[in-house]
C-alpha cells in the first residue's frame, strides 16, 4: 500500500502517556501513535518539529519516536517557510496574540503542504485559527486535520482506513 506521511504535532507527544495511563486523552494519543507506527505511515520530521517534540514529549512519546527512527519512518522535510502563508497569517487577525500563536505553528502547515497534507494535533485553537484563515488562503483548504484526543473524530479508524482525504476533516471556516 501507498505510504502516507503525517505531521504529528508535539501536543500529541506531550499528551501521549504510558499504556497504563487512566487519562482518556493520554490513552487516545498513545494508541494513535502505536497504530500510526504499526501501519505503513511515516512522520514528517524537520528541525522545527524536532524542537517542539524535544520540549514537550512524554517518556512514552520519546520511546515511540526512537522506534520510528529505527524503523526509518521519519521523513525529512526541509524547514521551508512559506512567505505567502506567513503574510496571510500576519494579515488575518487584529489580535497580535493570535498572530504570534499561528506563526509559531506555521511549521506544521508548511510541513504538511510539503508532504501529504495531513496534520494530527490536539490543538483545537490552532485548528480553528487556520480553519478561519482557509476561507481566504486557498492552500490551507488542502490540509486534513485530525485530533486523536477527540473521541468522536475516530482518529484510529481514520488511520486504519488509510488516512483518506475526507472533506469533513479539511481545514475550513
Amino acid at each position: 500500500p501507498q505510504t502516507c506521511c503525517l505531521v504529528v504535532d508535539a501536543s500529541i507527544a506531550g499528551a501521549a502517556g504510558a499504556l497504563e495511563s487512566n487519562d482518556p486523552a493520554a490513552v487516545r494519543c498513545g494508541d494513535f501513535l502505536l497504530v500510526l507506527r504499526g501501519l505503513s505511515y511515516r512522520m514528517a520530521w524537520n528541525a522545527a518539529i524536532k524542537a517542539e517534540w524535544d520540549q514537550h514529549q512524554s517518556n512514552f512519546a520519546a520511546a515511540w519516536l526512537l522506534t520510528m527512527a529505527n524503523l526509518r519512518k521519519l521523513r525529512s522535510v526541509k524547514d521551508d517557510p512559506l512567505e505567502g502563508l506567513r503574510e496571510a497569517i500576519r494579515g488575518h487577525s487584529q489580535d497580535q496574540g493570535v498572530t504570534k500563536r499561528m506563526l509559531k505553528d506555521s511549521h506544521l502547515i508548511e510541513a504538511a503542504l510539503a508532504t501529504d497534507s495531513r496534520v494530527a494535533s490536539g490543538d483545537e485553537n490552532a485548528r480553528g485559527h487556520f480553519g478561519r484563515l482557509a476561507a481566504t488562503h486557498e492552500p490551507l483548504q488542502r490540509i486534513i486535520w485530525v485530533n486523536p484526543v477527540k473521541e468522536d473524530e475516530q482518529a484510529i479508524g481514520w488511520l486504519k482506513a488509510g488516512a483518506p482525504l475526507e472533506g469533513t476533516r479539511r481545514l475550513r471556516p
